[in-house]
Protein backbone atom coordinates (compact mmCIF):
# COMPACT_ATOMS: atom_id res chain seq x y z
CA UNK A 1 0.00 0.00 0.00
CA UNK A 2 2.81 2.86 1.17
CA UNK A 3 4.43 1.72 -2.60
CA UNK A 4 1.53 2.27 -4.50
CA UNK A 5 0.82 5.84 -2.43
CA UNK A 6 4.27 7.05 -3.42
CA UNK A 7 3.50 6.58 -7.14
CA UNK A 8 0.04 8.07 -7.27
CA UNK A 9 1.06 11.33 -5.12
CA UNK A 10 3.41 12.05 -8.02
CA UNK A 11 0.58 11.58 -10.66
CA UNK A 12 -1.73 13.99 -8.90
CA UNK A 13 0.94 16.37 -8.63
CA UNK A 14 1.07 16.53 -12.23
CA UNK A 15 -2.08 16.56 -13.25
CA UNK A 16 -3.17 19.71 -10.87
CA UNK A 17 0.30 21.30 -12.58
CA UNK A 18 -1.09 20.71 -16.16
CA UNK A 19 -4.52 21.98 -14.65
CA UNK A 20 -3.15 25.06 -13.71
CA UNK A 21 -1.27 25.56 -16.86
CA UNK A 22 -4.51 25.02 -18.74
CA UNK A 23 -6.20 27.66 -16.91
CA UNK A 24 -3.22 30.76 -17.60
CA UNK A 25 -1.98 29.65 -21.22
CA UNK A 26 -3.54 31.19 -23.79
CA UNK A 27 -4.18 28.88 -26.54
CA UNK A 28 -1.87 29.25 -29.42
CA UNK A 29 -4.33 30.65 -31.99
CA UNK A 30 -5.37 33.31 -29.78
CA UNK A 31 -5.67 36.73 -31.48
CA UNK A 32 -6.17 40.35 -30.70
CA UNK A 33 -6.65 43.35 -32.47
CA UNK A 34 -4.70 46.85 -32.67
CA UNK A 35 -5.43 50.68 -34.27
CA UNK A 36 -2.85 53.00 -35.10
CA UNK A 37 -2.88 56.56 -36.42
CA UNK A 38 -0.06 58.52 -38.15
CA UNK A 39 1.44 61.71 -36.73
CA UNK A 40 3.77 64.01 -38.28
CA UNK A 41 5.32 67.17 -37.63
CA UNK A 42 4.36 68.80 -40.52
CA UNK A 43 3.70 68.13 -44.20
CA UNK A 44 3.93 71.58 -45.76
CA UNK A 45 6.73 73.08 -47.17
CA UNK A 46 7.73 75.10 -44.04
CA UNK A 47 9.38 72.01 -42.12
CA UNK A 48 9.12 72.80 -38.34
CA UNK A 49 9.30 70.79 -35.30
CA UNK A 50 6.56 71.60 -33.78
CA UNK A 51 3.64 69.22 -31.65
CA UNK A 52 2.61 66.52 -33.56
CA UNK A 53 0.03 66.57 -35.60
CA UNK A 54 -3.31 63.54 -35.97
CA UNK A 55 -3.21 62.80 -39.32
CA UNK A 56 -6.31 62.40 -40.90
CA UNK A 57 -7.36 59.39 -43.27
CA UNK A 58 -6.89 61.55 -46.22
CA UNK A 59 -3.46 62.91 -45.12
CA UNK A 60 -2.38 59.78 -44.42
CA UNK A 61 -3.45 58.08 -47.72
CA UNK A 62 -0.35 58.59 -49.18
CA UNK A 63 2.11 56.30 -46.52
CA UNK A 64 2.55 52.92 -46.52
CA UNK A 65 2.99 50.54 -43.62
CA UNK A 66 4.99 48.05 -42.57
CA UNK A 67 4.62 45.40 -39.33
CA UNK A 68 6.92 43.64 -37.41
CA UNK A 69 7.40 41.71 -34.82
CA UNK A 70 10.67 41.14 -33.07
CA UNK A 71 11.91 42.18 -36.50
CA UNK A 72 10.23 39.70 -38.33
CA UNK A 73 8.06 41.27 -40.88
CA UNK A 74 4.64 40.38 -40.36
CA UNK A 75 3.36 42.49 -43.59
CA UNK A 76 5.53 45.06 -45.47
CA UNK A 77 4.53 47.90 -47.69
CA UNK A 78 0.53 48.52 -47.30
CA UNK A 79 -1.00 51.27 -48.73
CA UNK A 80 -2.60 52.74 -45.26
CA UNK A 81 -6.30 52.86 -47.14
CA UNK A 82 -5.97 49.37 -48.00
CA UNK A 83 -5.08 48.04 -44.33
CA UNK A 84 -7.97 45.67 -43.15
CA UNK A 85 -9.63 44.51 -39.99
CA UNK A 86 -7.61 41.49 -40.79
CA UNK A 87 -4.55 42.46 -41.11
CA UNK A 88 -4.88 44.50 -37.79
CA UNK A 89 -5.65 41.15 -35.88
CA UNK A 90 -2.48 38.73 -34.81
CA UNK A 91 -1.69 36.19 -32.54
CA UNK A 92 -1.26 37.41 -28.70
CA UNK A 93 2.67 38.52 -28.42
CA UNK A 94 4.64 41.51 -27.56
CA UNK A 95 7.76 43.54 -29.62
CA UNK A 96 5.39 44.50 -32.29
CA UNK A 97 6.10 47.88 -34.30
CA UNK A 98 4.77 49.62 -36.57
CA UNK A 99 6.75 51.49 -39.44
CA UNK A 100 5.41 54.24 -42.24
CA UNK A 101 6.80 56.01 -44.41
CA UNK A 102 5.83 58.26 -47.53
CA UNK A 103 8.20 57.23 -50.21
CA UNK A 104 11.02 54.56 -49.87
CA UNK A 105 14.80 55.25 -48.82
CA UNK A 106 15.50 54.29 -52.78
CA UNK A 107 12.63 56.91 -53.94
CA UNK A 108 14.04 59.61 -51.28
CA UNK A 109 17.45 60.33 -53.98
CA UNK A 110 16.06 58.60 -57.04
CA UNK A 111 12.68 60.63 -57.50
CA UNK A 112 12.51 64.00 -59.87
CA UNK A 113 15.52 63.39 -62.45
CA UNK A 114 17.97 61.91 -59.13
CA UNK A 115 17.52 65.09 -57.41
CA UNK A 116 15.18 62.95 -54.97
CA UNK A 117 12.37 64.20 -52.29
CA UNK A 118 11.89 64.53 -49.17
CA UNK A 119 10.93 61.50 -46.91
CA UNK A 120 8.58 61.31 -43.95
CA UNK A 121 8.96 58.12 -42.04
CA UNK A 122 8.46 56.43 -38.84
CA UNK A 123 8.17 54.02 -36.16
CA UNK A 124 6.02 53.31 -33.36
CA UNK A 125 6.99 52.00 -29.84
CA UNK A 126 7.03 48.27 -29.06
CA UNK A 127 3.63 47.03 -28.14
CA UNK A 128 2.15 44.01 -27.22
CA UNK A 129 -1.31 42.35 -28.45
CA UNK A 130 -3.16 40.64 -25.78
CA UNK A 131 -6.80 39.28 -25.77
CA UNK A 132 -9.91 41.01 -25.21
CA UNK A 133 -8.40 44.11 -26.05
CA UNK A 134 -7.97 46.79 -28.95
CA UNK A 135 -4.07 48.38 -28.63
CA UNK A 136 -3.91 52.00 -29.71
CA UNK A 137 -0.50 52.96 -31.40
CA UNK A 138 0.44 56.32 -32.41
CA UNK A 139 3.54 56.25 -35.51
CA UNK A 140 4.93 59.70 -35.22
CA UNK A 141 6.50 60.37 -38.52
CA UNK A 142 9.57 62.92 -39.26
CA UNK A 143 10.78 64.39 -42.32
CA UNK A 144 13.93 61.19 -42.36
CA UNK A 145 16.35 63.08 -44.67
CA UNK A 146 18.40 65.84 -45.67
CA UNK A 147 18.28 68.44 -47.62
CA UNK A 148 20.35 70.72 -50.02
CA UNK A 149 19.36 73.68 -52.12
CA UNK A 150 21.63 76.61 -53.33
CA UNK A 151 21.07 80.62 -53.57
CA UNK A 152 23.35 82.22 -55.86
CA UNK A 153 23.18 85.96 -55.03
CA UNK A 154 22.63 88.79 -57.12
CA UNK A 155 26.27 90.29 -56.87
CA UNK A 156 27.59 86.78 -58.30
CA UNK A 157 25.33 86.54 -60.80
CA UNK A 158 25.85 90.06 -61.87
CA UNK A 159 29.86 89.62 -61.97
CA UNK A 160 29.53 85.67 -63.48
CA UNK A 161 28.35 84.64 -66.76
CA UNK A 162 28.88 81.10 -65.82
CA UNK A 163 28.30 79.54 -62.90
CA UNK A 164 27.31 76.18 -61.03
CA UNK A 165 27.53 74.02 -57.76
CA UNK A 166 27.74 70.68 -58.30
CA UNK A 167 27.81 67.64 -56.09
CA UNK A 168 30.57 65.49 -55.58
CA UNK A 169 29.18 62.06 -54.17
CA UNK A 170 27.08 59.17 -55.26
CA UNK A 171 24.87 61.18 -57.25
CA UNK A 172 26.44 63.94 -59.05
CA UNK A 173 23.94 66.96 -59.02
CA UNK A 174 24.08 70.38 -60.61
CA UNK A 175 22.86 73.45 -59.52
CA UNK A 176 22.85 76.40 -61.95
CA UNK A 177 21.27 79.69 -63.08
CA UNK A 178 18.65 76.97 -64.85
CA UNK A 179 17.05 75.57 -61.60
CA UNK A 180 19.14 76.73 -58.29
CA UNK A 181 15.54 78.58 -57.74
CA UNK A 182 13.46 75.31 -56.94
CA UNK A 183 16.03 72.64 -56.95
CA UNK A 184 16.26 71.02 -53.38
CA UNK A 185 18.73 67.86 -53.70
CA UNK A 186 17.71 64.88 -51.06
CA UNK A 187 20.30 63.01 -49.47
CA UNK A 188 19.48 59.69 -46.59
CA UNK A 189 21.47 59.95 -43.97
CA UNK A 190 23.89 57.76 -41.64
CA UNK A 191 21.72 55.92 -39.38
CA UNK A 192 23.89 56.24 -36.50
CA UNK A 193 24.79 60.02 -36.91
CA UNK A 194 21.90 61.11 -38.03
CA UNK A 195 24.09 63.03 -41.20
CA UNK A 196 25.36 62.72 -44.55
CA UNK A 197 28.17 64.62 -45.46
CA UNK A 198 29.39 65.23 -49.36
CA UNK A 199 31.55 67.52 -51.34
CA UNK A 200 30.42 70.51 -53.02
CA UNK A 201 32.35 72.18 -56.10
CA UNK A 202 31.77 75.94 -57.11
CA UNK A 203 32.52 76.80 -60.46
CA UNK A 204 32.05 79.91 -62.04
CA UNK A 205 33.74 82.54 -65.27
CA UNK A 206 33.22 85.80 -66.57
CA UNK A 207 34.03 85.40 -69.77
CA UNK A 208 38.09 84.79 -69.85
CA UNK A 209 39.91 81.71 -70.14
CA UNK A 210 39.39 79.56 -67.77
CA UNK A 211 37.04 78.74 -64.44
CA UNK A 212 37.56 79.30 -60.94
CA UNK A 213 36.79 76.06 -59.46
CA UNK A 214 36.47 76.18 -55.35
CA UNK A 215 36.07 72.69 -53.12
CA UNK A 216 33.95 72.59 -49.69
CA UNK A 217 32.74 69.63 -47.89
CA UNK A 218 29.08 70.11 -46.37
CA UNK A 219 27.74 68.25 -43.53
CA UNK A 220 24.12 67.77 -44.23
CA UNK A 221 21.69 66.69 -41.47
CA UNK A 222 18.81 64.71 -41.18
CA UNK A 223 14.82 66.50 -40.77
CA UNK A 224 17.17 70.07 -42.04
CA UNK A 225 17.45 72.09 -45.27
CA UNK A 226 21.01 73.18 -45.91
CA UNK A 227 20.98 76.48 -47.79
CA UNK A 228 23.88 77.19 -49.47
CA UNK A 229 24.39 80.60 -50.16
CA UNK A 230 27.11 81.72 -52.85
CA UNK A 231 27.75 85.40 -53.22
CA UNK A 232 31.16 87.96 -53.70
CA UNK A 233 32.99 89.35 -51.18
CA UNK A 234 31.35 92.94 -50.39
CA UNK A 235 34.40 94.43 -49.07
CA UNK A 236 36.45 92.99 -52.74
CA UNK A 237 33.69 92.04 -55.24
CA UNK A 238 36.02 91.04 -57.51
CA UNK A 239 39.11 88.63 -55.17
CA UNK A 240 36.74 86.52 -53.44
CA UNK A 241 34.10 84.13 -53.16
CA UNK A 242 31.77 84.13 -50.33
CA UNK A 243 29.63 81.35 -49.42
CA UNK A 244 27.11 81.69 -46.85
CA UNK A 245 25.89 78.11 -45.05
CA UNK A 246 22.42 78.27 -43.14
CA UNK A 247 20.29 75.59 -41.83
CA UNK A 248 16.46 76.32 -42.35
CA UNK A 249 15.00 79.17 -40.47
CA UNK A 250 12.77 77.07 -38.79
CA UNK A 251 15.23 75.32 -36.36
CA UNK A 252 17.12 76.32 -33.54
CA UNK A 253 20.62 76.05 -35.35
CA UNK A 254 23.56 78.66 -35.97
CA UNK A 255 24.56 79.84 -39.34
CA UNK A 256 28.11 79.53 -40.69
CA UNK A 257 30.01 82.20 -42.92
CA UNK A 258 32.31 81.58 -44.61
CA UNK A 259 34.80 83.57 -47.17
CA UNK A 260 37.23 81.63 -49.68
CA UNK A 261 40.33 83.73 -49.68
CA UNK A 262 41.44 82.27 -53.13
CA UNK A 263 41.67 84.55 -56.02
CA UNK A 264 39.10 84.56 -58.64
Amino acid sequence: MRYRLLHIIPLLAALLLAACTAETEQPATARGTFDFGLATDGLSAEIVTREAHQLTDDEAAGFYVTLTQDEEVVWSHKAYSTITQADRTQPLGEGYIVMAEDITAEEAESNNSGFGARRYAGYSEPFAIKSNETKHVTVPCAMANAGLCVVFDQSFTDYFTEYAVTTDDRRALKFNAANATTAIAYYNTDAATGTHTLPVIISASAGWDGTARLTRTLTLQAGKITRLYVKLNAEDPTGTMGINITIDTEFTNTDENLVIDESI
